[in-house]
């Protein structure tokens, strides 16, 4: 694998997607191995301070360049090193995983879809959604109009929760790219566009999450910025998507990659419901209201529906950033 080659590939991998688009991710070559390892300063310490999310991430990226490889009809084998918990074999970063190149393989149909994947908050298109034959053992898809409100009543009372944390409040907002002239609008975080606020949303939500957030609490006028009771009851399906306790986050990640890619082959746009896998007391209401085993821990819910408009571009990091 040559060096354009291998940047070529990262540059279709850092497409996977993570937790307020932070893009934790980090390549490195060594001959015919590569190594992922998850930057600590593009991690959320507060919302997740267990490094769940950003496991989640590193292993979603491992699985596109997976896919990225096999493109290219090169094999690919997998290890998870996430559990060393190894800082020294790349400074500065925790070994997340190893990809070995392998003998020639058949390219996977799903990574058509790396390119082709985008997030969208909702509201979604309405209309009929054909999800027959999308079934997965590692998910629970909600369909019913019951299940999806207690969904994002839930979520709504959740997200309130975590942002009257005055800590989670900041870490958000060292995320959200809501003025055009951000220096980093272009590389990571979530922009206005992203997020579908308009310009004057947008200022408002610079001031309510910062500097005014308790008047406005006080005031009641919280709620409106923060609920997504509206995107979440527009979707045409909600995945619950679970893993064994004892996974790595990084084994789980490449599960949850193609569970996205799966649901962009069928049209649908997703976006992730943090809140519910973020906070303890959410998870764990979710598992006893839809079921999961005990043995299984809920890794993240995520709304599905028939994308409004396909964004102009994604805010990605530099491969000079990714590339270490």
């Amino acid at each position: 694998m040559q060096t354009e080659q291998f940047r070529e590939i990262v540059e279709e991998a850092r497409s996977a997607p993570s937790a307020l688009n932070t893009q934790p991710a980090r390549w490195r070559r060594k001959g015919d191995t590569i190594l992922i390892g998850c930057d600590p300063a593009a991690t959320l310490p507060v919302s997740d301070p267990h490094g769940i999310a950003a496991g989640l991430a590193c292993g979603a990226a491992a699985e596109a360049t997976i896919l990225a490889l096999s493109a290219r009809r090169m094999g690919a084998g997998f290890t998870d090193l996430w559990g060393q918990d190894d800082r020294e074999t790349m400074p500065g970063l925790r070994l997340a995983a190893r990809i070995t190149l392998e003998a020639q393989t058949d390219p996977d149909p799903l990574g058509r879809q790396l390119p082709l994947r985008f997030s969208d908050r909702g509201p979604y298109e309405p209309g009929p959604v054909d999800l027959y034959g999308w079934t997965r053992r590692d998910a629970i898809l909600v369909t019913d109009a019951g299940r999806r409100d207690w969904l994002a009543d839930l979520h709504d009372r959740a997200a309130m929760a975590h942002l009257r944390d005055g800590a989670a409040r900041r870490e958000l907002l060292s995320w959200l790219r809501l003025s055009p002239r951000h220096p980093r609008k272009r590389h990571d975080g979530l922009d206005r566009a992203t997020l579908r606020l308009s310009p004057r949303a947008a200022a408002e939500a610079r001031l309510v999450l910062g500097p005014l957030w308790r008047p406005a609490d006080m005031l009641g006028l919280t709620d409106r910025l923060v609920g997504e009771t509206m995107q979440i009851r527009s979707s045409a399906v909600i995945a619950l998507f679970h893993r064994p306790v004892a996974d790595s986050p990084v084994t789980a990640g490449r599960a949850y990659l193609r569970l996205l890619l799966e649901a962009s082959k069928l049209g649908l746009a997703g976006w992730p419901m943090g809140v519910l896998t973020s906070r303890h007391d959410a998870r764990e209401e979710v598992a006893r209201h839809v079921g999961i085993d005990p043995e299984r821990r809920l890794m993240q819910v995520i709304r599905f529906g028939p994308p409004g408009t396909h964004p102009d571009q994604r805010a990605r990091r530099p491969l000079e950033e990714l590339i270490v």
